[in-house]
């Protein structure tokens, strides 16, 4: 995957309401200091001029966090009430979260030997009562 840059925000979703876009690695999502060369923040300002609050404080409604250095789909409410919608949906754990860890071969590793690695998952339970389950979405998202 090539390096973040304020061009190659790639979106997943789009409604009136959502906005999920994969945030790149390495990428802050927001940030109020002029230090921060490229965050999401500036990657969707930049993409999306007209859809920036400036009631909120970053100009958009991030739904939830990823780590800095964590790459995957986020979503961004596009106003009040989807917001209100989101953060009922993850206080009353109605979202599950899950993570795929893509793992290579270490330093010690010979070239042409079969790759032994195999993917690590984690999952964050928000609600539900199968731990199995990763729910893909809500209705009313």
């Amino acid at each position: 995957m090539e390096p973040g840059s304020v061009e190659n925000l790639c979106i997943v979703y789009q409604s009136r309401d959502f906005l999920v876009v994969n945030k790149h690695w390495d990428v802050r999502i927001d940030s109020k200091t002029w230090r921060e060369t490229l965050t999401l923040q500036k990657q969707l300002r930049h993409r999306f001029p007209e859809l920036a609050d400036p009631d909120t404080c970053y100009g958009f409604r991030f739904c939830h966090q990823l780590d800095f250095s964590t790459s995957g789909a986020l979503c961004v409410a596009l106003n009040k009430a989807a917001a209100g919608s989101a953060y009922r949906c993850f206080k009353e754990r109605r979202v599950t979260k899950a993570y795929l860890a893509l793992v290579r071969p270490g330093p010690g590793a010979r070239p042409g030997e079969p790759d032994n690695h195999q993917p690590c998952h984690r999952q964050e339970q928000h609600g539900g009562s199968d731990p199995h389950h990763v729910h893909r979405g809500h209705p009313g998202l």
